[in-house]
This record gives structure tokens, sequence and C-alpha cells, in this order.
């Protein structure tokens, strides 16, 4: 390697080296959100939203998709985090946006329904999805992307609270896990999210 540098300092000069050099680390573009070392697919799934019982991850290959657990009756993670996403999105062109999915798969699958999800998540933007499964389901799609979540503050049946991870995913056009965002991460500055973004849909 050394004799390498050697000879292309004798062969382009030092000046012209050190220029190529700076060029390509300020090229080699830094992610704002937390990269996986080894980017893998990401997890397939099938739940149902307000308009298609059958709805896949894989169907959305080709776009930019953020994934947030969460649930209709949060009282505070859930709202702030759609709202941040919301952020993001309206800073898109419309062409862009065109190429990006936020979707909401819920932790409470006993209360909230795709049609109260649905609900829920075009407050934020009519373009966004909530999905839901059965317990069963919902427990493995949150074990494939290592999420937590359980009840708490439990008073009845119909009366609790769900306690669950907070950070957002960020799936690229090809369906590989890329880049985790962690509580508030996004808020903090959405516009470098948006450069995320904008770097996955260009191919990264």
């Amino acid at each position: 390697m050394a004799r390498r540098i050697a000879g292309l300092v004798l062969f382009i000069g030092l000046p012209v080296l050190l220029a190529v050099l700076a060029y390509t680390r300020l090229n080699r573009y830094q992610p704002y959100g937390t990269p996986l070392l080894n980017p893998r697919p990401a997890a397939e799934f099938t739940l149902a939203s307000a308009d298609n019982p059958g709805y896949k991850l894989s169907d959305l290959r080709g776009k930019a998709v953020f994934i947030f657990f969460g649930f209709v009756n949060c009282p505070d993670v859930c709202p702030t985090t759609m709202q941040d996403l919301k952020r993001v999105y309206a800073k898109l062109t419309p062409e862009e946006q065109a190429r990006v999915q936020v979707l909401l798969i819920s932790v409470d699958p006993e209360r909230d329904t795709p049609e109260s999800l649905g609900k829920y998540v075009r407050f934020f933007d009519p373009s966004f999805v909530g999905l839901s499964g059965t317990p069963e389901a919902t427990a493995q799609v949150a074990k494939d992307y290592g999420v937590f979540y359980q009840k708490s503050q439990i008073k009845s049946a119909q009366d609790y609270n769900v306690d669950h991870t907070a950070s957002v995913f960020l799936i690229d056009p090809k369906g590989q896990l890329r880049l985790i965002y962690g509580q508030s991460k996004i808020q903090q500055d959405p516009d470098k999210v948006v450069q995320d973004v904008r770097w996955l849909l260009k191919g990264s």
C-alpha cells in the first residue's frame, strides 16, 4: 500500500493526491441514523391495514420504508414520533414522497383494529399506513425487529398502557434494514433524516 501511494505521489504530484483523498472523504456519506454494520434483509411480515388484510412489507420494494412500533392509545412517545415522521415526510419533494412509506405497527393488537389504526395514522398524513395483526403475529414481527413491549398500569381488560421500544427503523428500496433511530433522534434534526432518506433513494 505504501509503495502504491508513493507511486501515485510521483505520478500525479502530492497536491493533486491530497485533493483526491479529501474529495473521497467528503463524499463518503455518514448517515445520521445508526447504521447496521452488516445490512440485512428486513424481516418480512403480513399484517392487516384498513384497506388490505394481507399487507406485506415485500410489496413496498422500491421504496424507503420507516417502521415504528406503537399503539393508538399511546399518551406521549407515539404521537410525538408520528409527528416527527410527518415533518420529515413533508420536507421531501412529491417525487421523493412517492418513494417513501411510513408504517405504524401496533403493539396493542387486542384494542387496535386496522380501522382504528388507519384513522389514527391518517391524522398525521393521508399516505401513512397503520398495521395490526393477531397477538401471535405481533409477537413474531416484534421479535424479528428486536422490539420489546408489555402491558403496564393495568386497570382492566381495556384500560392499560403498553411499554415498548421507541426506535424507528429505516429500510432501503432494496428491502435491506439500514438505519435505526433512537427515541427523539428524529425530533432533534429532521433535516438530517431527510438527507438519510435521499441517500438511500439514490442507492446509497
